[in-house]
């Protein structure tokens, strides 16, 4: 299982950095951009988001959310509407102090695409495989005392994983990362066409993205093949809408 998991890793790095050389290459994209992308992922969803996951949700000392528990429908509107609305509005605030510097480019989009679903691959997608290695070590630990640190919850999910389920968490992050590239595209074009209009169906849609997932994670879609085929399905559509929606129009 080790092994499958450092294959995974490896492959979501090489995605990202081959990602990244073709950008480059293609469409000339700012490094510098990419970067504030990152910067902006991780303030917005990883500094912003979680103060206030912390003050609304009050999760438990045992990792227990209460709102989980008692209110599931509650817990996962709150929890995609607080993604869309912080990922979003950092998206728009970051284009409109890019386009008071200089005009705004296409390649812009690409570049905190890449930079912004770039570093969420890397942060939530090897931060899940990282822990899962560190699992899988203490599991097969001839530590007793290590091995039992971990719950029987923890143990019996470690130990019930197959390898294919570590490629679908692959995956996953990999689809992830093409709907954040495609949601900037739509709050981008909001911005340099003033039109309000793609920056409301950019929360909409980041929410609708969200919600497979969120199910899953209250237990209301208990098969993970079920949750990534809506997923592979909703990119799909989406992609087909961004490039109906803004490249015809500019062709």
């Amino acid at each position: 299982m080790t092994l499958h998991i450092i294959l995974t890793m490896i492959a979501l790095v090489l995605i990202l950095v081959g990602g990244t050389w073709y950008a480059k290459k293609r469409f000339k994209i700012s490094l510098a951009v990419m970067g504030l992308g990152a910067i902006a992922f991780f303030v917005s969803s990883q500094v912003l988001e979680k103060m206030v996951h912390l003050l609304v949700l009050h999760p438990q000392k045992d990792g227990t959310i209460p709102l989980m528990q008692e209110q599931p429908f509650l817990y996962v509107l709150y929890g995609i509407a607080m993604a869309a609305l912080f990922e979003e509005t950092a998206r728009f605030i970051f284009f409109k102090w890019l386009e008071k510097k200089r005009k705004l480019e296409d390649r812009d989009a690409w570049a905190y695409g890449l930079g912004h679903g770039g570093l969420e691959m890397l942060y939530l997608g090897m931060g899940s495989l990282i822990s899962l290695l560190i699992l899988f070590s203490l599991v097969q630990s001839s530590n007793t005392d290590a091995a039992n640190l971990l719950t029987k919850s923890t143990l019996e999910t470690v130990q019930s994983l197959s390898a294919w389920q570590i490629y679908l968490l692959g995956v996953e992050r990999v689809l992830a990362l093409v709907l954040q590239i495609s949601l900037t595209v739509w709050v981008y074009q909001s911005v340099r066409q003033k039109k309000w209009i793609y920056l409301v169906a950019a929360y909409g849609l980041h929410a609708l993205f969200d919600l497979a997932p969120a199910l899953s994670q209250v237990g209301w879609i208990a098969n993970p093949l079920l949750v990534e085929g809506i997923l592979l399905v909703e990119v799909l559509a989406f992609v087909w809408l961004t490039k109906s929606t803004f490249w015809k129009k500019s062709s």
